[in-house]
């Protein structure tokens, strides 16, 4: 695999918390059948209030100001695998690190005021412009329980089968500008899928992340298992299994500190 492909997993990976720049068709009503449009859907952000309840509780949630994940990253089609590690704090701080072999280390985080980065190919360098905007606004470590602030529109558009389960089908536009497409459960209110598109005038889809086995970690309902595909990776998959995912984890001084190379 060339180390290049490498560059574009973290921002995935950043999106996945809450890449690519050519285009994706679509699959929600393709191969998980078609919507279904009904004059007595709820409202969009009622869908999102749904979620925050289905995971704890926005109570329960705050109570929390860090979390750490940790599992195996991986792309099948290729036979890589390797450690990841997310380490987040409130307000807006986030450290990603995979070690791939044998090409090496993936790493991305912020401060919440910097952003940086860098893979195989590229040099500890600090993101800026749209870059680190969206990498930033995505560490948003209680933007899952403010769909209010997090979106400043959510309309559901109407319902689709998807994995064999009823989910709504909900357009949002984040406070960044992202359009997106999100599923979820109509009986549970849990997410399952994200498709981010460049407008909501196209199908065409850059990012989708699917989010499945979903466990109890400290009060909160949290997916243990990612699957990503973005266009950039023409399609490859990419799965995150998490093995630990743990709340209230006390950091080292400096760890969201930007890299001394900067």
């Amino acid at each position: 695999m060339p180390k290049k492909i490498l560059c574009t997993t973290t921002l995935a990976l950043a999106s996945a918390l809450l890449a690519g720049h050519a285009s994706a068709q679509d699959s929600t009503a393709t191969s998980s059948g078609a919507a279904t449009a009904s004059a007595t859907l709820p409202d969009g952000f009622e869908v999102l209030d749904r979620y925050v309840e289905a995971i704890g509780g926005e109570e329960a949630y705050r109570k929390h100001k860090t979390e750490q994940m940790t599992g195996q990253y991986s792309m099948p089609a290729m036979g890589i695998q390797g450690p990841i590690v997310i380490k987040r704090a409130a307000t807006t701080k986030t450290l990603i690190n995979i070690q791939v072999p044998p090409f090496g280390e993936v790493i991305q985080g912020t401060n919440g005021e910097e952003a940086w980065g860098a893979s195989p190919d590229r040099p500890m360098t600090k993101l800026e412009g749209a870059e680190a905007d969206k990498m930033i606004n995505e560490a948003n470590f209680y933007a899952i329980v403010e769909p209010r602030k997090t979106y400043t529109s959510a309309e559901t558009v109407g319902t689709v089968t998807f994995a064999g389960v009823e989910c709504y089908k909900v357009n949002v536009v984040t406070s960044w500008g992202e359009h997106q497409v999100c599923l979820f459960e109509v009986e549970s209110g849990l997410h399952r899928k994200v498709s981010t598109r460049e407008s909501t005038e196209t199908d065409v889809f850059t990012n989708e992340i699917t989010y499945s086995d979903f466990r109890d970690a400290d009060g909160i309902k949290r997916p243990f298992r990612m699957a990503i595909t973005t266009a950039a990776m023409m399609g490859a998959e990419q799965v995150i299994q998490f093995e630990t995912i743990e709340f209230g984890v006390e950091f080292e001084e400096g760890t969201f500190d930007p890299p001394g190379s900067l």
